[in-house]
């Protein structure tokens, strides 16, 4: 495994993960109300709650995406 190897991967990895991110904040914005009628089925969340809990989802993944896909990328691509 090389340096080049590890740079496209972490590079696939970001923007799939990218994409997934636009994905998801795109559904928190337009399927608002599908998405608190599905959660609020599956566990009785309120509609407060489920917008809370979706904002911090995004905030998580938004985090963790940064610290284990772009700087690792960015990291690589600078070093080759």
């Amino acid at each position: 495994m090389n340096m080049e190897f590890l740079r496209q991967f972490f590079g696939w990895m970001t923007l799939i993960n990218l994409a997934l991110f636009i994905f998801t904040a795109l559904m928190s914005a337009f399927c608002r109300g599908l998405i608190y009628k599905v959660h609020s089925r599956m566990f009785g969340l309120s509609e407060e709650t489920t917008n809370k809990a979706l904002y911090y989802f995004l905030a998580f993944y938004k985090i963790i995406f940064i610290t284990f896909n772009l700087i690792p990328w960015l990291a690589l691509t600078i070093m080759t």
